[in-house]
């Protein structure tokens, strides 16, 4: 049993996969559905605007965007790439930085994949030279 700290309300809670508590889960899942429903009406507003007729605090709609639970139509100042630093719509990184990690990653599993493979058939060949050495003693 893995018991943690709530990254909202600092509460212990049973960890099932998210950094929040279930109460501040069923909270979060409030607040969008009321950022949502805001922004369904008014598309256009910006960030500073749906906080201020909503109630939700600014970093807990970057949140929501960062998720890509919510997407701007146009990128922003207040939404940029964790990589590169450019704006973006939805997520953490932008196309460019996600395409680019995407590549080092999966040239990365293939590198420990062309390893692994490497020892175990390495590792299969010594034991069949030893498995040899052994029969002609």
């Amino acid at each position: 049993m893995d018991v943690r700290n709530c990254k909202r309300c600092n509460r212990l809670f049973q960890f099932k996969g998210s950094k929040y508590c279930p109460h501040c889960i069923l909270e979060l899942d409030e607040m969008f559905i009321k950022v949502r429903d805001y922004l369904y009406e008014n598309d256009d507003a910006n960030i500073a605007q749906v906080s201020e007729a909503t109630g939700v605090e600014e970093k807990i709609i970057l949140e929501f965007l960062r998720e890509g639970r919510l997407e701007l139509k146009e990128p922003s100042i207040d939404l940029t790439c964790e990589r590169c630093g450019k704006p973006i719509t939805s997520g953490r990184m932008c196309k460019e930085c996600l395409t680019q990690f995407e590549r080092a990653m999966k040239k990365d599993v293939n590198e420990a994949i062309r390893k692994v493979s490497d020892l175990k058939a390495e590792a299969g060949r010594v034991y069949l030279v030893d498995y040899i050495k052994q029969k002609k003693q």
